[in-house]
């Protein structure tokens, strides 16, 4: 027996209109100080005070938040006491929400006693909501948080059934401003999601269906997404399919492209999209032996000789990330120099191997395979063990 769970969804141009209809009475808007500087958050607080609600703004989300950040807001959210909570922003500020929606509900717990071994009802006092800005994270849609302990300390992958929304609300206008490398770096990750959750020991039916779409979306739409940040019709298919992929991973699993991709933002300060995305070719290459007949699943998006043959994949996966200006190689990340790398090498492994992201990989990874795969997307050669 399985289960497939996620929020309700309100979506199309113009959906952020629904808050006005939430009937709320105080609401905690939780996002990142660009959104406050740049006033992009003024429309849904507008929207909130449609509602009737009185609105505090926690503005003070970082990329890769920390776990300071999070009782910060909590603080606020225990003095506010709102009784409905929206994350928006990127997957930093959903994630940050979800965790200050777990603690303002349970005072009792920690920010590590946020997973499925530690029981919980939340919802008593708040409703949670999220709205992506981004196309790419899914955290919209999923029960985990990623949150990182102290500057340069490790990623936290947290999760919990009970921290997904009740609604997330999928407004393709709210990206619209997304620069061309964050949207490629957006893009990626949400490649990511749903090609790892293909390949995942706990894919399902349902996970597939939504991977696949998301897939066929985003070889096609990201591109335009990319080249031209006004082609409205690109940016809703690609934000959508990253709520598809965010919806299937968070069904499924992800897998060592993620656990790569952490240990590289966490210890070399790559920003995750472009860290996970640089990874993906180099993992699909290593789960192939393992997983040929879940890639067979794409054959009708993206061909049958494509995912029959590992080099094939990779490649085909290379080929749209030339096209988006996504790095090929840690090399070609820029900023980090073949001495660092080495110094850093057994950090990343030793971060790597601790991931839950390998809990449901295909192949599972030994230490010295994840070595060799760093080594690999270091010198840009493909995986052959």
């Amino acid at each position: 027996m399985w289960f497939f769970t996620g929020p309700k969804l309100v979506f199309g141009p113009g959906s952020v209109e629904f808050l006005a209809s939430l009937n709320a009475k105080k609401a905690l808007l939780v996002c990142d100080r660009f959104l406050v500087q740049s006033g992009a958050h003024g429309r849904i607080v507008e929207e909130l005070r449609k509602s009737g609600a009185e609105v505090e703004v926690f503005g003070e989300v970082d990329p890769e938040p920390l776990v300071s950040r999070v009782l910060e807001g909590v603080a606020v959210a225990r003095n506010v006491q709102p009784d409905l909570i929206v994350g928006l922003g990127g997957g930093s500020a959903m994630d940050v929400t979800k965790a200050i929606y777990a603690l303002y509900e349970r005072p009792d717990l920690t920010v590590y006693e946020l997973t499925p071994l530690v029981e919980m009802t939340l919802g008593k006092k708040a409703r949670l909501i999220q709205i992506p800005t981004t196309s790419g994270t899914g955290s919209e849609t999923t029960w985990a948080t990623i949150l990182t302990e102290g500057e340069g300390g490790t990623k936290l992958e947290l999760a919990h059934r009970q921290l997904i929304a009740e609604w997330a609300v999928l407004d393709p206008m709210l990206p619209a401003t997304m620069p061309p490398k964050l949207t490629a770096d957006t893009g990626a990750d949400a490649l990511c999601h749903a090609i790892e959750s293909i390949s995942s020991e706990w894919a399902n039916p349902f996970s597939d269906a939504f991977a696949k779409e998301a897939v066929q979306l985003l070889y096609r739409d990201l591109p335009r997404a990319v080249k031209d940040g006004q082609d409205a019709e690109a940016r809703e298919s690609v934000h959508y399919a990253a709520t598809m992929a965010g919806l299937s991973f968070g069904n499924a699993q992800v897998g060592v492209g993620h656990a790569l991709g952490h240990a590289l933002g966490s210890v070399l300060h790559v920003p995750h999209g472009r860290a996970v995305g640089t990874f993906l070719p180099y993992a699909i290459e290593y789960n192939f032996p393992a997983a040929k007949e879940k890639f067979a699943r794409l054959a009708p998006v993206l061909g049958e000789s494509v995912v029959r043959d590992a080099r094939e994949l990779s490649a085909s996966v290379r080929k749209l990330w030339k096209g988006i200006g996504m790095s090929g190689s840690i090399r070609e990340i820029g900023g980090i120099t073949p001495e660092a790398f080495e110094s850093a090498l057994p950090e990343l492994v030793t971060r790597a191997d601790q991931s839950t992201c390998v809990t449901a990989n295909p192949r599972v990874p030994s230490s010295a395979d994840l070595k060799r795969i760093f080594q690999s997307a270091w010198e840009g050669k493909p995986v052959d063990f």
